[in-house]
Protein backbone atom coordinates (compact mmCIF):
# COMPACT_ATOMS: atom_id res chain seq x y z
CA UNK A 1 0.00 0.00 0.00
CA UNK A 2 1.57 3.62 -1.13
CA UNK A 3 2.25 5.85 1.69
CA UNK A 4 2.48 9.75 2.16
CA UNK A 5 4.21 11.04 5.06
CA UNK A 6 4.61 7.31 6.63
CA UNK A 7 0.37 7.42 6.22
CA UNK A 8 -1.46 4.93 4.02
CA UNK A 9 -3.03 6.13 1.26
CA UNK A 10 -5.69 4.11 -0.72
CA UNK A 11 -6.00 6.73 -4.28
CA UNK A 12 -3.79 8.38 -5.63
CA UNK A 13 -4.81 11.27 -7.98
CA UNK A 14 -2.63 13.30 -10.11
CA UNK A 15 -4.67 16.21 -11.02
CA UNK A 16 -2.55 17.55 -13.80
CA UNK A 17 -3.72 17.33 -17.18
CA UNK A 18 -3.49 13.94 -19.46
CA UNK A 19 -0.18 15.60 -20.80
CA UNK A 20 1.68 16.54 -17.68
CA UNK A 21 0.28 12.86 -16.51
CA UNK A 22 2.12 11.34 -19.70
CA UNK A 23 5.24 12.95 -19.24
CA UNK A 24 5.91 11.59 -15.80
CA UNK A 25 3.55 10.75 -12.57
CA UNK A 26 3.94 9.26 -8.89
CA UNK A 27 3.58 5.42 -8.90
CA UNK A 28 0.14 4.08 -8.76
CA UNK A 29 -1.43 7.24 -9.65
CA UNK A 30 -4.51 8.04 -11.50
CA UNK A 31 -4.89 10.70 -14.13
CA UNK A 32 -8.17 12.84 -12.96
CA UNK A 33 -7.60 16.61 -14.18
CA UNK A 34 -8.77 18.95 -11.69
CA UNK A 35 -11.44 20.69 -13.99
CA UNK A 36 -13.28 16.74 -14.19
CA UNK A 37 -13.45 16.43 -10.17
CA UNK A 38 -15.57 15.11 -8.49
CA UNK A 39 -17.27 13.62 -11.56
CA UNK A 40 -13.94 12.15 -13.04
CA UNK A 41 -13.63 9.53 -9.63
CA UNK A 42 -16.10 7.53 -11.62
CA UNK A 43 -13.17 6.27 -13.37
CA UNK A 44 -11.52 5.33 -10.28
CA UNK A 45 -12.72 2.00 -9.06
CA UNK A 46 -13.61 1.32 -5.17
CA UNK A 47 -13.42 5.45 -4.25
CA UNK A 48 -15.93 5.97 -1.40
CA UNK A 49 -16.33 9.02 0.85
CA UNK A 50 -14.15 6.84 3.35
CA UNK A 51 -10.92 6.71 0.84
CA UNK A 52 -7.75 8.40 1.80
CA UNK A 53 -7.31 9.90 -0.95
CA UNK A 54 -3.58 12.05 -1.65
CA UNK A 55 -3.76 14.80 -4.43
CA UNK A 56 -0.91 16.92 -6.13
CA UNK A 57 -0.23 18.44 -9.27
CA UNK A 58 2.39 20.46 -10.81
CA UNK A 59 2.75 23.25 -7.99
CA UNK A 60 0.02 23.05 -5.57
CA UNK A 61 -2.68 25.04 -7.13
CA UNK A 62 -4.77 22.58 -8.87
CA UNK A 63 -4.19 20.38 -5.84
CA UNK A 64 -5.63 22.49 -3.38
CA UNK A 65 -8.01 23.07 -5.20
CA UNK A 66 -8.93 19.32 -6.05
CA UNK A 67 -9.13 18.98 -2.07
CA UNK A 68 -11.40 21.77 -1.57
CA UNK A 69 -14.00 20.59 -4.32
CA UNK A 70 -13.53 16.74 -2.87
CA UNK A 71 -14.05 17.82 1.06
CA UNK A 72 -16.96 19.90 -0.25
CA UNK A 73 -18.29 16.38 -1.67
CA UNK A 74 -18.15 14.33 1.22
CA UNK A 75 -14.78 12.89 0.70
CA UNK A 76 -12.99 12.91 4.26
CA UNK A 77 -9.83 11.71 4.13
CA UNK A 78 -7.95 14.22 1.14
CA UNK A 79 -4.82 15.14 1.52
CA UNK A 80 -3.07 17.78 -0.49
CA UNK A 81 0.78 16.96 -1.47
CA UNK A 82 1.11 19.75 -3.45
CA UNK A 83 3.03 19.64 -6.36
CA UNK A 84 4.65 16.30 -7.77
CA UNK A 85 8.53 17.04 -6.66
CA UNK A 86 6.93 17.98 -2.90
CA UNK A 87 5.23 14.36 -3.43
CA UNK A 88 7.56 12.17 -4.67
CA UNK A 89 9.85 13.48 -1.59
CA UNK A 90 7.20 12.10 0.74
CA UNK A 91 5.85 9.09 -1.01
CA UNK A 92 6.42 5.97 -1.18
CA UNK A 93 4.79 3.24 -3.14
Amino acid sequence: MPTFRQQPVDVVIDVRSKVEFWLGHLPDAVCVPVDTLPDGLDKVPGVTTDSKILVYCASGARSARAAQILQAQGYRHVTNAGGLSDARAEFTA
